[in-house]
């Protein structure tokens, strides 16, 4: 009997001893989770971003046409225009914006002559990034989950790759935004620098002549483009350079607007395809947002309040930047013969900006919106690609 009774006094010792230690233990571990496990922290917060998940779908529709790439003025007599490849009718094609965790349903339509394809940057492995080859009259619909936040190219990759110079070069390129999951509110804009290599264009001052250009592959394999395009036109957003020697660049140029003092965030796209861009605000600071932090809950921050930041070609860098005080500042790619040829955008802080005066196009759809493109497509574009009335719709579809 004392035997027994021994044995269970120890046992309930044991026991205790038991929840103490299991108590002492979950402690340490709350507390080194809290304070140097950013790792599980991370974890959590994919856990979160995966439970608000959406799925969107975005159709993109691949269509061969003339585009104007340069405006009238004195570098490009008459202005310019090429023969292009285009997702849904533009250089570059539309933004795609989705959130963390958010699943992307993609449908690329064949409606040009030539075989086409879609690499998205952001996918990841290739039943995620790559469509493979569709042939003129066909689609093909798949999905990518958006795991790592930041800003990434979409391109054409030709028929497996035979031929992708040619395709990015005709611009078919544009840029998918994937947002952190506790990404800060600001002014949001999409910009895409990319170059053109021009059978037409013999140089500044010269003109084409009316001549609609075509791809050269000499200018391509010996890095000579003639134009630096911002969103598919060289000078879009650049009126006129000089105060006492005035050269105009484009009267119908449309820039873009802040207000003093607001956080503006810039998905900085390089679509190439053979240059980087050395990225640069006139008069401001700029913090740079590439890749992600160990904890997987926020864009990482590689440069804070620096002053021009390069980005490779087929890549993308989220900019934010503050303008302190009203007037004009100038977003340019500080290579100065891209300046030249292009590669620069105005831009204007004024206390009267608003929320929505961004230009046509550069308008990226928030984190937690549910539209999926900050572009929608117009009767022009809908003819030349030969979308029906549906297409249009799924091309600007919201979240389902």
């Amino acid at each position: 009997m004392n035997i027994v009774k021994s044995i269970n006094t120890h046992e309930a010792e044991l026991l205790a001893m038991s929840k103490l230690f299991l108590a002492a233990i979950l402690g340490a571990v709350l507390v080194a989770g809290v304070a140097i496990s950013p790792l599980l922290s991370g974890q959590l917060q994919v856990a979160h971003a995966q439970e608000n998940s959406k799925t969107k779908k975005v159709l993109l529709v691949a269509v061969e046409k003339p585009i104007q790439v340069s405006p009238d003025n004195a570098l490009h007599p008459g202005g310019i225009w090429y023969n292009a490849y285009t997702f849904n009718g533009t250089i570059p094609g539309p933004v795609v914006a989705i959130d963390q965790g958010d699943t992307l349903e993609i449908t690329l339509k064949n409606d040009g002559k030539a075989i086409h394809s879609l690499d998205f940057h952001a996918g990841y492995g290739p039943e995620a990034a790559l469509s493979g080859s569709v042939k003129p009259g066909e689609s093909k619909t798949w999905t990518l989950k958006g795991e790592f936040p930041g800003v990434f190219l979409y391109h054409c990759g030709a028929d497996g790759l035979n031929g992708i110079w040619e395709h990015m070069a005709n611009g078919m390129y544009g840029g998918i935004v994937v947002h952190p999951t506790n990404e800060a509110k600001a002014k949001e804009f999409y910009v895409v620098f990319s170059e053109l290599y021009n059978s037409a264009d013999k140089g500044p001052f010269v003109g084409t002549n009316g001549t609609v250009g075509s791809f050269d592959l000499t200018k391509l394999w010996t890095n000579q483009p003639d134009l630096v395009l911002t969103n598919g036109m060289s000078f879009k957003y650049v009126p006129a350079i000089g105060q006492v020697n005035k050269l105009e660049l484009n009267k119908d140029a449309q820039i873009f607007k802040v207000k003093p003092g607001e956080l503006t965030r810039w998905y900085i796209v390089n679509a190439g395809p053979n240059d980087g861009v050395s990225f640069h605000f006139i008069s401001g600071m700029i913090s740079a947002h590439d890749g992600t932090n160990k904890a997987n809950d926020a864009l990482g921050t590689q440069l804070w309040n620096d002053e021009t930041y390069w980005i490779t070609p087929a890549s993308g860098s989220v900019i934010e930047a503050t303008f302190p005080s009203p007037g004009l500042y100038v977003g340019v790619d500080h290579a100065m013969k891209d300046v030249l040829r292009g590669g620069a955008f105005a831009v204007v802080a004024d206390g009267n900006s608003t929320n929505s005066d961004h230009p046509p196009g550069t308008w990226v759809p928030p984190k937690g919106s549910d539209k999926v493109s900050g572009a929608s497509m117009s009767e022009e574009q809908m003819m030349a690609s030969n979308m029906t009335a549906s297409d249009a719709t799924a091309s600007n579809a919201t979240a389902s």
